[in-house]
């Protein structure tokens, strides 16, 4: 008679070979939790909508190509965010999560105030021209056709500007520029033009100009310094 192995024998009632360990540890990879699971397929879903918004804009960034992109299912990127607006403040939301952590990371790497304040638009354009920064572009722009998206984008989008303008108000007073009045207006119209060259991005081939254009945004940054600070 033919001797049949117990490891034949195991493998023909579904007994699957147990992976080998190293000194006693189990190598088998750790089952993830449905919350990380979760997690994983939210992630994915805003990945690929800001992909889309940054490549193709808000219009041809449905729905059902977001899903197609994240690799899941309609219905599970519906169970996640109920409709496009859910997700397109999910985005601005996710924008800021992961874009204010670099930014301040950029700063932190200076140690003289007046040099961590001049180089603010640098640092600034890098974050606004990349592909959240771009895709935050997209749904503000979109909102003024859409009342719905608008209404919901407005208290967020007025939390962030605050919280923006109190960094650079912050810079600015570290740097020792005094005038809390006119500080914030050149707050407010740095954070203007910054927004302003990422759109001009997006529809010029060649941005070189851009970045004479901020050398020369320092410049003025600069002649400003100079006299509150004389």
């Amino acid at each position: 008679m033919l001797s049949i192995s117990k490891k034949v024998l195991h493998q023909a009632a579904g007994v699957e070979k147990q992976p080998r360990t190293s000194r006693g540890i189990d190598m088998r990879p750790e089952r993830q939790t449905q919350e990380e699971r979760s997690e994983g397929t939210q992630q994915r879903i805003l990945d690929a909508a800001i992909e889309l918004l940054y490549r193709e804009g808000y219009a041809a960034a449905s729905t059902h190509k977001i899903a197609e992109r994240a690799g899941v299912s309609r219905g599970a990127m519906l169970h996640h965010f109920p409709s496009k607006d859910d997700l397109m403040l999910a985005v601005v939301r996710t924008a800021r999560e992961r874009n204010s952590p670099v930014l301040r990371a950029g700063l932190a790497k200076i140690s003289d105030p007046l040099d961590r304040f001049f180089a603010l638009p640098d640092l600034a354009w890098e974050v606004m021209s990349g592909p959240s920064g771009i895709a935050v572009l997209e749904i503000m722009m979109s909102s003024r056709s859409n009342p719905e998206l608008g209404a919901r984008l407005a208290p967020l989008q007025a939390e962030i500007e605050a919280e923006s303008q109190a960094r650079i108000l912050q810079l600015m007073q570290d740097a020792g520029l005094r005038g809390e009045a006119i500080n914030r207006d050149l707050a407010n119209f740095a954070v203007a033009a910054i927004r302003g060259f990422s759109i001009e991005a997006m529809f010029r081939k060649d941005t070189k100009y851009i970045a004479n254009s901020l050398k020369s945004f320092k410049t003025l940054l600069r002649h400003y310094q100079s006299r509150k600070t004389s």
